[in-house]
């Protein structure tokens, strides 16, 4: 069994990459900097760095997103495991934001449906990444579709 700092690591780094590329990401990514500033400014920066390259990544990646986000829950995992052991103090920061994370994202759901009829056209998208998908059906006795 894992002692609760690693468990704590590996659930703020799932929960950091999860949000690259959502609507809560600038608040997430700002606050692991705040958390990395702990060991110094300049680290803070690096960090930046990193979350800001990875979720371009993310954004990136486009069909295999989760690929993308397995791939990076590690090395997040060991990252924010140095910082705990370093500074124990973070451990209640660090759950603050994964229980907010996991707040936000059941208020994230969203769902929309478009009709358009008598020959007309409508499309819709929300929030980032979102795509649009163009089904066209034929009104009754339209052959030119």
């Amino acid at each position: 069994m894992s002692d609760p700092m690693t468990v704590l690591a590996m659930t703020g780094a799932t929960t950091v990459v999860a949000a690259m590329a959502t609507s809560v990401w600038e608040g997430t990514r700002d606050r692991v900097v705040d958390l990395f500033r702990r060991r110094d400014e300049d680290r803070g920066a690096v960090v930046r760095a990193q979350l800001d390259g990875d979720a371009e990544l993310v954004l990136d990646e486009g069909d295999d997103t989760d690929g993308v986000r397995d791939d990076l829950v590690r090395p997040w995992a060991r990252r924010l495991a140095a910082l705990l052991r370093d500074h124990p103090e973070a451990t209640e920061e660090l759950r603050a934001l994964v229980e907010d994370n996991a707040a936000h994202r059941h208020r994230d759901t969203w769902s929309q449906h478009i009709v358009a009829r008598a020959g007309g056209a409508a499309f819709g998208a929300q929030g980032p990444g979102s795509s649009v998908h163009v089904h066209h059906q034929p009104a009754s006795g339209d052959a030119s579709a």
